[in-house]
């Protein structure tokens, strides 16, 4: 049976703003793929080890499922010919490891946003800045995601409560119902660049960060650092 997370991010993919790439078109060249390609792979870290939504990383993805788009095209177009040379043959398999090694993690990068906007849904639907992190198709999707659940706690057990309990944002009697990621999370990274000065840890505790060492700190201490790009999470 297709798992129903498999088809959103299919949907996620095949619903990337074509309007947005044009504006951002892809290179050919061979250092430019293998620089994205390191890029992704770094995205995809970072979402799985990050507690917090990281802002949706437009370019790279535009760039890259259009990268896929074209792969498919190519196989497909010489699948069909059927008269590929020995040549031909072994470039289509390179291109189909390379494109199932790209949308594996084209799809872990999705499937660890998806996971975090599932849990979170209230918290996104609530806050305009984490919005503003996600992409159409993911805001598109929370949105969908919110208003099956609400009709399924309706069905349930909502429309059974009073009107006042009938609220899933709710924070009366200092009660807060909107599950939010943990900041305090530990988190290990890596300085890419020297950041001036000592970090304060709290309890009078401080830290510097240099330039290649690896730490690992409460997410709410480096957050800055990491969308300055001082730091990378690993």
């Amino acid at each position: 049976m297709t798992d129903e997370r498999d088809l959103e991010i299919d949907d996620l993919i095949n619903n990337l703003d074509k309007d947005y790439y044009t504006a951002h078109p892809t290179t050919t060249d061979s250092g430019q793929k293998s620089r994205d390609l390191n890029s992704l792979v770094r995205l995809w870290i970072a979402e799985r080890t990050c507690p917090d939504i990281l802002p949706y990383a437009h370019d790279l993805l535009d760039t890259v499922v259009e990268r896929i788009r074209e792969q498919v095209e190519f196989i497909e177009v010489n699948t069909v010919s059927g008269d590929a040379s020995g040549s031909t043959k072994l470039n289509l398999l390179l291109v189909e490891t390379e494109l199932e090694r790209v949308k594996f993690l084209v799809r872990g990068y999705l499937r660890a946003r998806i996971h975090k906007i599932d849990r979170y849904y209230m918290h996104v639907l609530t806050n305009s800045d984490v919005q503003a992190r996600l992409s159409q198709s993911e805001l598109r999707y929370t949105k969908r995601r919110a208003n099956q659940l609400r009709r399924y706690y309706d069905l349930r057990f909502l429309s059974s409560l009073p009107p006042s309990l009938q609220r899933l944002d709710d924070t009366a009697g200092g009660l807060q119902m909107v599950d939010v990621p943990s900041l305090d999370e530990v988190v290990f990274i890596r300085v890419l660049h020297d950041v001036p000065g000592e970090i304060d840890l709290g309890n009078d505790d401080k830290v510097q960060l240099r330039k290649g060492n690896i730490y690992v700190l409460s997410y709410k201490v480096v957050r800055r650092y990491i969308a300055d790009g001082d730091v990378q999470l690993v």
